[in-house]
């Protein structure tokens, strides 16, 4: 089966957005076109090739990006969580960072290229799509030192107002870029602390984690020139929190769990981190059977209704990059524990729909698969296949 008809046959009436662009340079033979657009369809698409437009983003589009295993090249797939169907597909380069702004409207994506594919003069830019054709409408250029980690969502970010984008170098310096997007250039270099992950709060300030388990709040101007400041030590340095936490851009509500299932939250704006006191997710007894998170992405936080899904298993120490077949959901203010969800599959990344009736999506990537499931019931409601080789980060829109 060929790459076209595997991503075809999930349009049952209509062709998504980055099928049709395909066929707009390929001009695939009728064999290649799903027969329930009828010969007159078929007929008049393949005379005038057009790209189709999907629905507007709402709170069920989730993204889903395939880095591959390092692979130099890699797909983001545009889902409508609403009825399972995969709207279309974005190229990206080598361990992308998606980004999602303007209410859903814009996806920008951080990528890197290489002349010579896997060697040879290395390219970094900024391409912004409308997430109704995934066109690229803009396309900035930076400077060739952005970080490249795809599993860690956090080492680039919009602003709360999707004014600027920020990206982070850890060599020769540790420094994190500026780009406004309404200019459409990039702005400078900022130095800052041996700290990492960026979490942007309103008013052009972000914060980011330090080594020695404090917060560093950083504010910037539109030329680049910053004012720092530290919070307290929150955590201890037994206490290894793990690489994506979940963050609210709409909230300023930072979630981060430990190895242990230690939940520590805060509250981050332009004031300041407030910390909430952490709590345990398992009891004692839970941890001596081995009930630990795991995943890549292991947890998400629903800001409505202020609930901390947590993705875990029974499993052995230092396996918390493996996938899980739970989700523990807990109420973020109390810590007591809701219900618990058996998804059946082994679950890499999970994230929940921002809405009044959430969905629960999870990428599995030994099943090349995302699965949706009722945020609240626990059922299972649809499935999208055949997602690349790795598909295992995902966005959604109103975080």
């Amino acid at each position: 089966m060929t790459s076209l008809n595997r991503h075809l046959k999930h349009w049952p009436s209509t062709l998504g957005l980055a099928a049709t662009a395909l066929l707009a340079v390929s001009q695939p033979t009728l064999a290649d076109i799903p027969a329930s657009l009828g010969e007159e369809g078929t007929a008049k698409l393949l005379d005038d090739p057009k790209i189709l437009n999907a629905p507007p983003s709402d709170a069920k589009r989730v993204y889903v990006t395939d880095p591959g295993f390092f692979h130099m090249t890699s797909l983001i797939y545009t889902i409508d969580g609403n009825n399972n169907e995969l709207l279309g597909m974005s190229d990206a380069g080598k361990l992308p960072h998606v980004m999602l702004g303007d209410d859903g409207k814009i996806m920008a994506v951080a990528n890197t290229v290489y002349s010579r594919v896997a060697r040879g003069e290395r390219d970094d830019y900024i391409e912004v799509f409308d997430t109704e054709t995934l066109e690229v409408i803009k396309d900035i250029d930076i400077p060739e030192n952005r970080f490249l980690t795809g599993v860690m969502k956090r080492m680039a970010t919009l602003s709360t107002d999707s004014d600027h984008l920020l990206f982070q170098q850890f060599s020769p310096s540790t420094e994190v870029g500026l780009v406004d997007l309404e200019k459409e250039e990039f702005v400078k270099m900022m130095p800052v602390p041996d700290c990492y992950h960026l979490f942007p709060a309103p008013d052009q300030n972000f914060f980011m984690h330090c080594r020695d388990g404090s917060m560093l709040q950083v504010t910037y101007d539109d030329e680049g020139n910053t004012e720092e400041s530290r919070t307290e030590v929150f955590h201890g340095e037994d206490e290894y929190l793990v690489n994506n936490p979940a963050y609210s851009d709409t909230t300023g509500r930072l979630v981060w769990p430990t190895y242990e299932g230690r939940i520590f939250q805060m509250d981050l704006s332009e004031s300041g981190a407030d910390f909430i006191d952490p709590f345990e997710v398992f009891s004692d007894e839970e941890k001596e059977e081995g009930w630990a998170p795991g995943g890549w992405q292991a947890v998400a936080y629903h800001h409505k209704r202020d609930e901390i899904y947590l993705l875990a298993d029974q499993r052995s120490e230092w396996t918390h990059k493996m996938p899980s077949r739970y989700v523990f959901v807990v109420d973020a203010e109390t810590g007591e524990r809701l219900r618990r969800i058996d998804m059946g599959y082994e679950i890499d990344a999970i994230e929940v729909s921002q809405d009044e009736d959430p969905y629960l999506f999870a990428a599995s990537v030994a099943d090349t698969s995302l699965y949706t499931f009722d945020a609240i019931t626990g059922d299972e409601l649809g499935q999208v296949d055949e997602l690349g080789r790795a598909p295992h980060i995902l966005y959604v829109p109103g975080k």
